[in-house]
């Protein structure tokens, strides 16, 4: 059955107002992947109406009414349902209609709303003093200080005990610094193991394998060799090179497949090359066993499918979810991992 999304709006006499509407349909269908339409229930067309006879003249049979309304007043409660009422009596069994309810008092509303309040007014806290004007902070422990506290401010006090309570949210603060984007929060995925295990680690002297330099020089060599490890990317090495080229694979396969004797027991980490992970699955799938893949690869390609095949993995693991991540969040994964297992703060 051939579906379709109308999009219901208010409606205005001043067309300007009207074209958001238009804005945002294509926003949803571009993502949704089936036609969708706007129309307004007053002061504007096409009117509900006129989108209902467009799409039964173009052979959709079930149509979504979605209003973009915030909540249910009297257009929703009453005005729009007598007029669906009419549109099924007119149609009959010809077509069927779903009306979704209004958006709500949704989380994700109220986070524009906190993005909208923070553009104009800049990071605040409640436990910052107010400022009379801007200065440039030098002290590094301010820094980290005030650094937390808007981190926690941008996400709401209950974020990080409902979701990432104790060491991981340790680490979920250090990506979300490094890449300046509370958003980021939300991405973030562990294996119910993975903090125990890396930390077992990283206390026991492992070796971090990288994929690429960019991750390995991110690392903080210093605390990484207090513990006794040591980090080693085999990218650039010339067998490596030499290999890929002979057989036509990326240099992130092959440098994979030569750490693989190195693998287990160790720590790998994935910030760059989406087939780096999907190789690193693959050896887990024949047996060997890291004691943490951090896998946060980025870009359009492969990026998220090799992140959800490593969701459905035994072996422990800290990912990033969808195209997101890169070298950033990788390095800000292992160096928070690190600062846990010298006793400090993750952040």
């Amino acid at each position: 059955m051939k579906k379709g999304v109308l999009i219901l709006g208010h409606g205005s006499r001043r067309q300007a107002a009207n074209e958001g509407l238009k804005q945002l349909t294509a926003m949803v269908q571009a993502n949704l992947g089936m036609q969708v339409v706007p129309a307004y229930f007053q002061f504007a067309r096409p009117s509900l109406d006129e989108g209902v006879a467009s799409f039964v003249n173009d052979g959709v049979k079930e149509i979504i009414i979605v209003p973009s309304l915030l909540f249910p007043g009297i257009h929703l409660k009453e005005d729009i349902p007598e007029a669906l009422e009419k549109l099924k009596q007119q149609y009959g069994s010809e077509v069927c209609f779903h009306l979704t309810p209004p958006i709500g008092p949704d989380p994700r509303l109220a986070e524009i709303i906190m993005e909208r309040v923070r553009s104009a007014a800049g990071p605040f806290s409640q436990n910052e003093p107010e400022a009379t004007a801007h200065c440039i902070i030098s002290n590094p422990d301010e820094i980290t200080r005030l650094s937390r506290t808007r981190i926690e401010d941008a996400l709401g006090e209950d974020f990080f005990q409902e979701r990432f309570p104790g060491p991981e949210g340790e680490v979920v603060r250090r990506v979300v610094h490094a890449t300046g984007d509370p958003d980021a929060a939300r991405l973030m995925r562990f294996h119910p193991q993975a903090v125990a295990s890396g930390l077992t680690a990283l206390k026991n002297g492992t070796k971090v394998f990288t994929d690429v330099q960019m991750v390995m020089v991110g690392i903080n060599r210093t605390a990484l060799q207090e513990l006794g490890g040591k980090a080693e990317c085999l990218i650039h090495h010339p067998k490596v090179r030499e290999e890929a080229k002979t057989t036509g694979l990326t240099r992130a396969i092959v440098a994979v497949r030569a750490c693989r004797e190195s693998l287990p027991g160790n720590i790998v980490v994935v910030g760059n090359a989406p087939t780096a992970l999907e190789e690193v699955i693959n050896l887990v799938e024949q047996g060997v066993k890291p004691a943490l893949i951090i896998g946060t690869p980025v870009g359009f390609v492969d990026a998220a499918e090799s992140k959800a095949r490593l969701l459905g993995q035994e072996v422990p693991f800290i990912t990033m979810i969808g195209p997101q991540g890169g070298s950033a969040v990788a390095v800000a994964v292992v160096n928070a991992l690190l600062a846990l297992a010298r006793g400090n703060a993750g952040l």
